[in-house]
């Protein structure tokens, strides 16, 4: 089926009322479930329980708690993966609702002035340089990632992070991190196919194989959260859920963006790379058709954000031929889960907070759940994914 018929095909969902779609759900349902979570999206709200977050027995970082992650009026990561999601919507049902959120959006970011440059806060760019007013931003904001950001050894992209304030970073010396590959790698590679710079799409297909390298693990087929290169570390080697979905998903996107300027032994190694993850991730599926949080640790809570990117990485990848036709079944089984973790009111929920890397592998069970942009932009993914099937 080519693109166009695709498009097309999602555009006539609210044609189709009734029928049967994936994995026996109702159409309808999952279309009401997608207006429901983009419209909870775009009006996203600071926790109900934000002051018991804040009083964490003074460990409210290390479980989760920060406060720019929460709503959609910041300029940083979660707000970035909201916008992605946002923009899925409009590609698949064909209307405009993302540029009408995103213009104002941005706008009164700008307006309240952008926080400091880094990895994090690259995250936005990746659906707003679609818009005629982000290109300058877009073209500045690239070029410092090829001659501003820190760099580890091994000239790999170093994790910096926004720090205690807006304007300020924390730089994770010499480190790396999954999240890396949603979060800056996408739009470096988007933007060197867009603006046709090589040198950035070369320089996105070395950071991609750099994180590969030293994250994953040859043993289970999963992806470890970072590396340190001072200490030669996979820190606590945990195998963490949404880290592990950042790559399901962000793989295959890469995959279709970068295709064409890909020789077929680079083809071949992402695309085995990713089923080995893929393999290995559905041998760790729970009975309840969603993933633990430790993905290696069953009695570590099921999370929904991580479950909802894996479920929607995998029949991504089977759509474009990068997965053979027997991962659906399991996808959609996910997609059963999730449709039961969302509200009324639209709320996803069970997700995780901000995660910084643990220095145990129990920090990860202790990361406290809330509504989250990016749970909320995760689910729009699979979502959509599921219509592809119905």
């Amino acid at each position: 089926m080519n693109k166009m018929h695709e498009d097309g095909a999602i555009q006539e969902d609210r044609k189709m009322r009734g029928q049967q779609g994936a994995a026996g759900v109702e159409r309808e349902k999952i279309i009401t479930a997608l207006d429901r979570v983009t419209n909870r999206l775009m009006n996203l709200q600071r926790p109900e329980n934000e002051e018991q977050l804040q009083a964490l027995e003074g460990e409210a970082e290390r479980r989760g708690y920060f406060a720019r992650d929460f709503g959609m009026d910041v300029w940083d990561w979660p707000q970035g993966i909201g916008l992605y999601g946002l923009a899925k919507v409009g590609h698949y049902f064909g209307d405009d609702r993302f540029e009408r959120y995103a213009r104002p959006w941005m706008s009164a970011r700008l307006q309240e002035g952008l926080p400091s440059w880094n990895i994090n806060t690259t995250a936005p760019l990746l659906s707003l340089m679609e818009l005629p007013e982000a290109e300058a931003l877009s073209l500045e904001w690239a070029d410092w990632l090829a001659s501003g950001l820190p760099r580890t050894e091994e000239m790999g992209y170093q994790h910096v992070t926004t720090g205690a304030t807006a304007s300020e970073v924390t730089l994770h010396e010499n480190e790396i991190w999954i999240d890396t590959l949603f979060m800056a790698i996408l739009f470096t590679a988007k933007m060197g196919v867009k603006y046709n710079r090589t040198d950035w799409r070369d320089t996105s297909l070395h950071q991609l194989l750099l994180h590969i390298k030293y994250l994953y693990d040859r043993k289970t087929g999963l992806f470890f959260h970072g590396w340190n290169f001072t200490g030669r570390h996979n820190f606590s080697e945990a195998f963490w859920c949404r880290g592990n979905g950042w790559f399901t998903l962000g793989l295959p996107e890469y995959i279709d963006l970068m295709r064409p300027y890909l020789d077929e032994g680079t083809l071949l190694y992402l695309t085995q790379t990713f089923r080995s993850q893929s393999e290995s991730l559905l041998k760790l599926q729970q009975e309840s058709g969603l993933w633990p949080t430790l993905l290696d640790d069953s009695s570590s809570y099921t999370e929904t954000s991580g479950s909802a990117a894996i479920a929607a990485g995998i029949l991504f990848g089977v759509r474009r031929g990068l997965l053979p036709d027997e991962f659906v079944q399991p996808a959609l089984r996910a997609l059963e889960a999730v449709l039961e973790r969302i509200g009324e009111d639209g709320v996803v929920s069970g997700v995780s907070a901000g995660t910084p890397i643990g220095k145990l592998r129990e920090d990860y069970a202790q990361i406290v759940t809330a509504p989250m942009a990016y749970g909320q932009a995760l689910t729009i993914a699979l979502l959509g994914e599921a219509l592809y099937r119905s």
